[in-house]
C-alpha cells in the first residue's frame, strides 16, 4: 500500500510555460508538506501514549502510590480552590487519581481573570494520604509532545481542526491503498530484502501497512473523529437540535449549570460524592468540579466500569449535593457508547501495559510507512531521470530535525535546566532543517545529526538514572523502562548513523515491478 501519491505532475509535453512549471513545484511542495504533517502526527502520537510516565520522569521526588482516599481527594480539591488567584473566577478544578500509567495524585485549578482573558492552569501534586499540595506539577516536555500532535503547536481550535483533517486524509488513503494494490493481502509475506533499495522499502512499506491495517484504520478515523469534534457538536446542534449547541453538549457531557442559583456557602462536598458514587467493579478515575463557588453547576465523579470500554462512565451531581444522573458507561443508549470508545480506542487506555506498548509498535510502523513511502517516490523521481535532491534534503531535515529537537529538549529536562522548551525544541528542528538542506551532503548531514541524537539520548538516560534508582517502589518500574527506552533508542540511532552510505551500483539499477 504504497504512499507514493503522485505528488508533482508531469509537464504537458511540449509545454514551455513558466506558469506551468511553477504549478507543478507548487503541487510538489504542498504534498510534501501534507505528508510531513502526516508524518509529525504519527511520531508524536506513539510518544503521546506515554504523557503520564513522562510526566513523572519530568517531576523528580514525585510523591507516588497507587491508592488513594476520598478524604484525601477531598482536601485535595479544597486546598487547590484556595490557591485561586484574588479577583480571578474559578473555571474548574480537576483531581486526576492514581492509575496503573501514572502511580501520583494531581490536581489542577483552572482559572482566569475575566471572560475575555485566557485560561491559566496550575497543576499541583498531591499527598495521597493526606490531600496535602506536595509541589507544583511542571511538564513541559510532555506537553511539547502532547501539544503536538493534538493542535501542531497551532492556535485553537484551528491546530485540532488541522490534526482531524489530517486523520481524515490518512484514513482515505489507507482505503484508497487498499484498492490500488489487489494483490496486497495476497503478497502479506512477501520481501524482498535483497534487491535494490526501493524495492526493499516497497515490500517493507506494504507489509507493515498490511499487518497494521486494522490498527490504522481505528487510529485515524478515531483521530479526525477528536479532532473534529467542535465541528461535530456544532453539527449535531444544526441537524438535530435545530441550532440548540446547548443541547447538543448534554447529550455528550451530561447535565449542564442552571443560571442564576445561589452561590455556594462553602466547597462541595466531594467526599459524600465519592463515597455514594463507590461500587464493585468500579475504579474511580477523576473529580471535576465546575465552578464550584456556585450551587447550580456540576461535579462529576467519572470512573471505570469493569468489562466496559469507554473513556469514562459518570455520576453528575449538583454542587449543592443532589445526584442528577448517571451518565454513560453500561446502560447507557448505544450512540454514547460509541462516542464514549472513541478516545480509549485512540489512546490505547484499556488493556493495561500489553495494549499501550501494541500501539506504541504500530504507532512507530506507521510512522515508518510514511517515511519510507516518501523515500520510494524520491527514488522513482531518480530512476527516472527526474531527482528531487531539494525536496529529499527538505524531508530528510524535517524527520532527522524532529528526532534531534525532542531528543536535545529531553537532555535538557534530564539534567534539569529550567529553559522554555518549545523554543528550544523548534530552534533545534529548524537548525536541523537547515544544516541538512543547506549542505552538499546531505546523506553526511543526516548520518552525523542521528549520532548527536545518540549521545544526547543516551546522557539524558545516565543523567537520570540515579533519579530513577532513589525513587519510591510505585514510580520506580516506570523511570527505569524510561531510561532503557532512551538507551535502545540512542543504540539504534547511533547504529543507524555508524553504517554509513552503502554504494549503489547506479549502472545496474533494478527497475521494480508496477505496483
Amino acid at each position: 500500500m504504497t504512499s507514493e501519491t503522485n505528488i508533482e505532475s508531469t509537464e504537458p509535453e511540449g509545454s514551455n510555460s513558466g506558469f506551468v512549471r511553477r504549478m507543478i513545484d507548487s503541487h510538489s511542495v504542498l504534498g510534501l508538506a501534507f505528508a510531513a504533517l502526516i508524518y509529525i502526527v504519527s511520531l508524536s502520537g506513539a510518544l503521546t501514549l506515554f504523557v503520564p510516565e513522562i510526566s513523572l520522569w519530568e517531576n523528580r521526588n514525585t510523591v507516588t502510590s497507587y491508592e488513594t482516599t476520598p478524604a484525601a481527594i477531598a482536601t485535595a480539591m479544597e486546598n487547590a480552590e484556595a490557591e485561586l488567584q484574588p479577583g480571578n473566577e474559578i473555571l474548574n478544578i480537576i483531581a486526576y487519581a492514581p492509575d496503573e500509567f501514572k502511580p501520583y495524585l494531581t490536581v489542577r485549578l483552572n482559572e482566569r481573570k475575566d471572560q475575555k482573558s485566557d485560561l491559566i492552569s496550575t497543576d499541583w501534586v498531591a499527598d495521597p494520604e493526606t490531600g496535602a499540595l506536595v509541589s507544583e506539577a511542571q511538564s513541559p516536555y510532555a506537553h511539547v509532545i502532547e501539544d503536538l500532535h493534538t493542535m501542531l503547536h497551532l492556535p485553537r481550535p484551528w491546530g485540532r481542526y488541522l490534526v482531524g483533517l489530517l486523520g481524515v486524509v490518512m484514513f482515505t488513503l489507507i482505503l484508497s491503498g487498499i484498492f490500488a494494490h489487489p494483490t496486497i493481502f495476497r503478497d502479506a509475506f512477501k520481501l524482498r530484502l535483497k534487491r535494490n533499495a526501493r524495492i526493499a522499502w516497497t515490500d517493507v512499506h506494504n507489509r507493515l501497512s498490511v499487518w497494521g491495517l486494522p490498527f490504522h484504520l481505528v487510529i485515524t478515523f478515531t483521530g479526525a473523529f477528536l479532532g473534529v469534534a467542535g465541528i461535530t457538536v456544532a453539527a449535531l446542534a444544526m441537524l438535530v437540535y435545530e441550532g440548540d449547541q446547548e443541547a447538543a453538549i448534554q447529550v455528550i457531557q451530561g447535565p449542564q449549570a442552571i443560571e442564576g442559583a445561589p452561590p455556594m456557602r462553602s466547597s462541595p462536598d466531594y467526599r459524600s460524592m465519592l463515597e455514594n458514587s463507590q461500587g464493585e467493579g468500579r475504579t474511580f478515575s477523576l473529580l471535576i468540579a465546575n465552578n464550584p463557588k456556585d450551587s447550580g453547576n456540576t461535579t462529576t465523579v467519572a470512573y471505570y466500569e469493569e468489562g466496559i470500554l469507554s473513556m469514562r462512565t459518570s455520576d453528575i451531581y449538583r454542587n449543592s449535593g443532589a445526584f442528577l444522573e448517571k451518565f454513560g458507561g453500561s446502560g447507557s443508549p448505544a450512540g454514547a457508547r460509541a462516542f464514549g470508545m472513541v478516545q480509549p480506542l485512540h489512546y490505547g487506555t484499556f488493556g493495561g501495559y500489553p495494549i499501550k506498548i501494541l500501539y506504541f509498535v504500530l504507532s512507530l510502523a506507521l510512522t515508518y510507512i510514511t517515511s519510507t513511502g516518501m523515500m520510494i517516490w524520491f527514488k522513482r523521481k531518480k530512476q527516472q531521470g527526474q531527482p528531487k535532491p531539494k525536496s529529499e534534503a527538505a524531508w530528510r531535515g524535517m524527520t532527522t530535525g524532529l528526532s534531534l529537537g525532542l531528543a536535545g529538549t529531553a537532555l535538557l529536562v534530564a539534567a534539569n535546566i529550567a529553559v522554555p522548551l518549545e523554543p528550544v525544541f523548534f530552534g533545534l528542528w529548524g537548525l536541523s532543517i537547515a544544516a541538512i538542506f543547506f549542505t552538499k551532503t546531505p546523506g553526511k548531514a543526516v548520518r552525523l545529526q542521528y549520532l548527536l541524537i545518540a549521545v544526547m539520548l543516551a546522557l539524558a538516560a545516565l543523567l537520570h538514572f540515579p533519579i530513577a534508582l532513589s525513587s519510591g517502589a510505585a514510580a520506580q518500574g516506570i523511570l527505569i523502562a524510561i531510561n532503557m527506552s532512551l538507551l535502545a533508542g540512542a543504540l539504534a540511532f547511533a547504529w543507524i548513523g555508524l553504517r554509513g552510505k552503502k554504494p549503489e551500483a547506479s549502472s545496474q539499477v533494478e527497475m521494480a515491478p508496477a505496483e
